[in-house]
Formats: C-alpha cells, structure tokens, sequence
C-alpha cells in the first residue's frame, strides 16, 4: 500500500490491527480496531507483525521494539525529519555605529556620514566582519522509505564601502585604513573625517578619533578632552579646563581661556586669541590671530602675533623658531619671557646630557679606581685572591666598557648640541610696532631685560660679542608683515 493510503485510510495487520501513517509520514503506529478493545501486549507477535507492516509498505525507521503511545497503540516506526539549510550570516569581530537615518547636505543632496554616530575607532587591516556561509540542508525520509525535500540555507553578499576591502573569497572584510568603523546603507565603511555640529558638552563626551580630521562646529566646554590622531577643527574656541591633544595640526576659531586648559599639537597650530593658559605645546609653529595674555607656550617653530591687534603681553614663551609680533608687552611692564632659538626638544636634549654628565663620567672613574686597585691587590698576592675580590674584579672589568662608551657619547652629544645650539642663536624677535620695557629675551644662552621703549625692532644674539642687542628693521623685514 502506498503512502497516501496509509495515511487516509490505514492497513490491516495482525490479528484484528490497524496500521496507520501520520500526515507528515514520520510515524506508523499500529492500533486496535476496535477502540473499545484494548490490544493485549501478550499475545503479540512482534517479528511476524513486522513483517506484515513491511509488505504494507512500511520499511523505514522500523523500531526494534515497538513503544506504547499514551494516546493509545504502538508506534512501530520513525522516519527522519528533513533539516533546512540554515541561511548566511554575518559574524562581526568590531561592533560599528550604525546608521539608520542619514543627514543630506542641503546644498547638494549628498548623505555627509562624517556627521553621524558615535565614534568606533578602528586601525588598519583590523578584521572587521566574516560571513559565515550557509548550510545545505539535509534531506528527510518518510516510513515508507520517500525521501522529504528541504530547502538550503540562502546566501548573501557582503557590500562595503569607502575605507574596507574585501578577501579574494568575499568572505571577510578587512579596514583598509584607520578611522570611524560604521555601517551605512548596509555597507561596512571606514571613515577619515568626523564632524561634531553643536558644542562638546555632555550630550556628545569626551572625544577620542583616529582618523586624519575632527571638525567640531561648536566650542569645547569646560572639563572637556578632545584627541585625534590627525587634524583638528574647533569653530567656537576652547573654555577653562578642557583639554585638546592633536597628533596634526590644530586650528581653533574663537579664544582659549582658562589657566587649566591643556593644548597639545604635533603640527602647526592656529588660534583666534589666548587668555591665561598655562599649557601650550606645539611641535610645529603657533600663530596667535589677535592676541596672546599671559600664557605659557613651547613651540618647536616660529610664534606669530601678527593679526588684529597682534599683542603679546605677559607670560614665558620658549620658541625653537623666532618670535614675531605687532607689539610685545606693555607699558606697565608686564613681565614677558621670551625664549627663543630653544626647541623643546632640544632643550629636553640638553636637561638629558646633564643628567648623564653628573653619572657616568664619575662613575668610570669609580670604576676604573676600583679596578686598579683590585689589579695591584692580585699582584701582591701573586694571584691569590680570594674568591669574593676576584669575582668583584670580574663585575668590575664587564662594567668598564659600557661606562666608557657612555661617556663617550656624551662628548659626541655635545658636540651635536653645541652644532645645534649655535644654530639656535640666528633666531629673533621681531617686532613690528612697539616693544615695551620689562620684557625678558633670552637666546643662545644670553639673556637681556628690555629697558627702553623700542619701535619697529629686531632683538638677536650678537655672535661676536656672545651678547642680546637690539636694531632697527630694514624696509625689506617691514615689508614682509
């Protein structure tokens, strides 16, 4: 019997039986046919009965011992279930921002992504996602030997954007730079540039990107830190206590105020004005717009005050490069340190050369000392040293030629600082209006207290007589500003 007359109408078997297939064709159950008459265990014949469930056409799954149903009978067989394929997913390695909503520029109808999300940051060749394929399935089969179809697992592409590269099997997807990980329009991309609209304030946090540019369209407000590892835009200036640290250049409109505001700067670094802060740091050059008031900055490069009112007034300023303003300090005679021709690298140079002066030579000497005196010792006794001198010799003689080839070292630093350091003293300050007494300029070493009200005049260190003087501009120095 086939197996759509199993299921419709069953077959009869054994001694006043009924064989019976469910509708899914994964059971054969075999019950009385007369419901009122239960089927006595005993007197059934399991071998003969399976073989007549076999000639009805009942051949898969058959059990080797029939099981009792609570709802009544004996299954006597189980087919197997056919198994779907399980579809393609993807496995991520870097949990991205996701954007749902993307902002369109006004002006030209374009999704800027720069301006959406929190920041994930993410470094070059990170894996960032892996699709893990799908299965095909597995095949079922009903009691009476049909095979059941299913279905296989469907496959997906993975889509990327700017920033990702994909594996040669299209299975993995790989940052091909370092920046912002999001997922945009269903696409995993990397992005160099993050935009800030409104102000850093408790609705955004502190910011951390290493991309190559962070654009913050609004101020930065106290107890704020801001970093990125390229470039960084600030719109509406930089308030008491916050903290801005670039890894290129930095460029900030509007003032920074506060003694407790940290500016920090690898590259060149542009600000509308400064008012009493007291950590500037800048590996490149720093040009000041308007004006500088009492602050403390290390510059590697040049520091300008050259626009608006181009005033600096109170403060110590060390400068690698020359110092050029419209006017430098006051007629109160505000105290106003200028060092110039001092790179902070430099100078951490010179502080480190010291150090090693006042160790190594000394202690080669010691060395030395020691080591003689410990020679004449052997020589004395013919050799016969006792075990603890000898080793001490031994530790003694293994230190000597580090000692010496530090010290040697340091002759050859000097030589190179002192290279650098006259170097160092062709730097100036130039300034283009007025000079004031009571500034404080030193280079090369020397150091001169403005006295006298000055215009339009360059302070330099006079090689020749190892002293600061100060001259008149030439027209063509005028001219540059």
């Amino acid at each position: 019997m086939d197996l759509k007359q199993l299921i419709k109408t069953g077959a009869e078997v054994g001694d006043n039986l009924l064989l019976k297939v469910s509708k899914n064709g994964l059971e054969a159950v075999v019950v009385s046919k007369d419901p009122k008459v239960p089927i006595n265990a005993g007197s059934l014949d399991w071998n003969a009965l399976r073989d007549e469930i076999k000639d009805e056409g009942v051949v898969f799954g058959l059990l080797s011992q029939p099981q009792v149903r609570a709802a009544g009978g004996y299954l006597v067989a189980m087919g197997r279930e056919a198994v779907p394929g399980v579809n393609a997913k993807v496995k991520y390695y870097v949990k991205p921002t996701v954007v749902r909503a993307p902002k369109v520029a006004q002006n030209n109808n374009k999704v800027d992504y720069r301006e959406l999300g929190a920041i994930v940051n993410v470094p070059k060749d990170k894996l960032l996602l892996e699709k893990i394929p799908p299965t095909e399935g597995c095949a079922g089969k009903t009691v009476c030997g049909e095979e059941i179809n299913t279905k296989s697992g469907k496959d997906i592409t993975i889509k990327v954007g700017s920033g990702v590269r994909l594996s040669s099997d299209g299975r993995q997807a790989f940052a091909e730079i370092e920046g912002k990980y999001m997922l945009a329009d269903g696409k995993a991309s990397v992005m160099t540039e993050h935009t800030v609209q409104g102000d850093i304030d408790l609705s955004q946090g502190n910011i951390a990107f290493v991309g190559q540019r962070l654009n913050i369209n609004g101020a930065v407000q106290p107890g704020f830190k801001i970093k990125c590892k390229g470039d960084i835009f600030i719109a509406k200036g930089v308030q008491n206590s916050a903290v801005i640290t670039a890894g290129g250049s930095l460029e900030i409109k509007g003032g920074v105020v506060g003694e407790a505001v940290v500016i920090k700067s690898w590259g060149d670094v542009s600000i509308d004005f400064v008012e009493g802060v007291n950590t500037i740091e800048v590996k490149g050059s720093l040009t000041v717009t308007d004006s500088i008031i009492q602050g403390r900055a290390r510059v590697g490069g040049d520091l300008r005050v050259l626009g608006g009112k181009g005033v600096l007034i109170g403060g110590h300023y060390t400068v690698g490069g020359s110092v050029y303003a419209r006017e430098l300090g006051s007629d109160g005679e505000v105290v106003t340190e200028i060092n110039v021709g001092i790179n902070p690298r430099l100078a951490e140079k010179v502080e480190k050369l010291e150090r090693d002066k006042e160790i190594w030579p000394e202690k080669m000497t010691e060395i030395l000392k020691a080591t003689t005196a410990l020679k004449e010792m052997q020589r004395d006794e013919k050799g016969n040293l006792i075990p603890e001198k000898v080793e001490l010799l031994r530790q003694y003689n293994a230190m000597l030629p580090e000692a010496m080839e530090k010290v040697n070292q340091i002759t050859e630093r000097e030589n190179e600082l002192a290279l650098e350091m006259d170097q160092a003293a062709n730097e100036a300050v130039y300034v283009y209006g007025i000079l004031y007494p009571g500034t404080k300029v030193t280079i090369a070493g020397a150091t001169r207290i403005i006295n006298t009200t000055e215009e339009s005049t360059v302070v330099y260190f006079n090689k020749d007589k190892q002293q600061i003087h100060c001259r008149a501009m030439t027209p063509e120095e005028k001219a540059a500003l």
